[in-house]
């Protein structure tokens, strides 16, 4: 299971993760493509209080976001830990987003949360962070 770690210090709040994130996930995996396919970042970087704080899924060993799903459209991957949606079964209800503590989860349609990047080697977020604020750990 991989997991990103944020070290706030270093974060400069330029969203390059962000944008990386939209350009891993579109179509054409380039921010051109995203920007037309309307990609969003799977995480995101908000300013509360003052400080830079990283909102993303924290694979959460009992997740709430599949215990609240009405259509069980939600499930656990058990090799990378993430959070899978089947849009067959997603009726775009809400409740997941909602049920979310770390407000992890952004509804477009469907539910979006931090896959990371299981489709590549390494999170494509911690590879563009220009000071390293972005680690990532396997566990």
């Amino acid at each position: 299971m991989v997991k990103i770690l944020f070290e706030k210090d270093l974060c400069l709040g330029c969203k390059t993760c962000e944008l990386a994130c939209a350009a891993a996930h579109s179509d054409s995996g380039s921010l051109s493509g995203a920007i037309k396919e309307s990609k969003i970042s799977r995480l995101r970087i908000k300013t509360k209080g003052g400080k830079l704080k990283l909102e993303q899924c924290m694979l959460c060993a009992n997740p709430r976001c599949i215990a609240v799903c009405p259509t069980g459209a939600l499930s656990k991957d058990e090799e990378f830990g993430i959070i899978k949606v089947d849009k067959m079964l997603c009726t775009g209800c809400g409740l997941c987003e909602e049920a979310c503590p770390f407000g992890a989860i952004e509804l477009h349609t469907f539910p979006t949360m931090c896959d990371r990047c299981a489709h590549s080697d390494k999170p494509f977020c911690a590879m563009s962070c220009p000071t390293r604020a972005l680690k990532i750990k396997i566990v």
